[in-house]
């Protein structure tokens, strides 16, 4: 246990570092410009394109899953937030773009906390339905039960997706500045809920215009700095990409999948933008499956001990697939006020297993 609050210190004295580069970003237009830590030469406007790199080494997360590992068993569990952040550091570490690292500064006491207050509204929540199912007799009011216990778990399903972004931006930085999520818990549900019901009324037809409207929603919200990512796909085209991919799916008894979601996560990050930036996928259905049953057998075969540098391979290979091309002006790039939110919603997304 001796190592928990070291980890913490660590991260702490990372981020006193931090903030003092932020705060060396006044207003002062001649100074607005973020500077690399590897130049000494003030570079206002970059342009050109940018390839997103993962630099991580299998050896090097092989000691931190190990060291994680035995932690975890020997605190009985305990140490599994302060293991995330420091693998999450790791990974944000080792991706970089513009000859500079992302980095992650959430730290395990806040993920602890998250997880603790997630494990009481769940264990609430259970007890109560399995009271109210103990003295309710009738067919119809257990029914009713039944549906207000999912719509509960939808609305918390709601919450750990919305309160996970707005935590995993808020602790995200590039350059010194970070990154934000500006969306709210009553826009996500009216969102998710609208596009749901008519997705199940149109007998699944509307689903891929829902699909393109999230996407819009959820990238419009997020911010580097005090800009915004904005996001120009529309319906019809998503539509016509997945007709297309489900009719193949289905011939090809689910094989195709994999080619639906590329076009599909391809489609999204081609029509994404950041100023004048805009970002580029190349990720295509055939590679990714191959790269999916490495990652898959190199795991199995190997017990697991191969885990780190399947990992590794794996997450180079994604990341290479994206990169940002146009101009970016640094000078306008300038830090916003960051809401430092809890990590409730990101212990809610582990027990929901929902993806960030």
């Amino acid at each position: 246990m001796a190592d928990i609050p070291e980890d913490d210190k660590e991260q702490s004295e990372f981020d006193e570092v931090l903030n003092r580069e932020e705060a060396l970003n006044p207003q002062n237009p001649e100074k607005d410009s973020v500077q690399d830590a590897a130049s000494t030469v003030v570079k206002t406007t970059v342009e050109g394109k940018w390839q997103l790199e993962f630099n991580g080494h299998g050896a090097e997360l092989f000691g931190i899953l190990l060291k994680n590992f035995l932690l975890s068993v020997l605190t009985l569990g305990i140490y599994y937030p302060w293991a995330k952040a420091r693998q999450l550091r790791y990974y944000y570490g080792a991706s970089r773009i513009v000859d500079s690292d992302f980095q992650f500064h959430g730290t395990g006491v806040e993920m602890l906390i998250g997880l603790g207050k997630a494990v009481i509204v769940l264990v609430f929540l259970d007890l109560a339905y399995e009271g109210i199912l103990s003295v309710i007799l009738n067919e119809w009011l257990l029914a009713l039960t039944g549906l207000l216990y999912f719509l509960i778990f939808f609305l918390l399903i709601m919450v750990a997706s919305v309160g996970a972004r707005r935590y995993r931006m808020s602790r995200t930085s590039w350059r010194g500045i970070r990154f934000r999520f500006l969306g709210t818990f009553k826009e996500t549900v009216i969102l998710v809920s609208r596009g749901w019901l008519l997705s199940l009324f149109s007998l699944g037809f509307y689903y891929p215009f829902y699909l393109s409207r999230f996407q819009d929603y959820w990238t419009t919200r997020t911010t580097f700095g005090n800009i915004q990512f904005s996001y120009d796909g529309n319906g019809k085209e998503v539509f016509s990409i997945w007709l297309k991919g489900i009719l193949l799916t289905i011939l090809t008894l689910g094989i195709y999948l994999f080619w639906l979601k590329a076009n599909l996560q391809r489609y999204f990050w081609d029509h994404t933008a950041y100023g004048e930036a805009r970002i580029n996928s190349t990720l295509c259905g055939g590679k990714w499956l191959k790269e999916s049953l490495i990652l898959f057998l190199f795991v199995i075969l190997t017990l697991g001990i191969g885990r780190a540098w399947a990992v590794v391979r794996y997450k180079k290979f994604y990341l290479g697939t994206l990169s940002l091309e146009g101009k970016i002006d640094l000078a306008q790039i300038k830090q916003s006020e960051v809401e430092m939110t809890g990590a409730t919603g990101e212990g809610m997304a582990d027990f929901f297993d929902v993806e960030m």
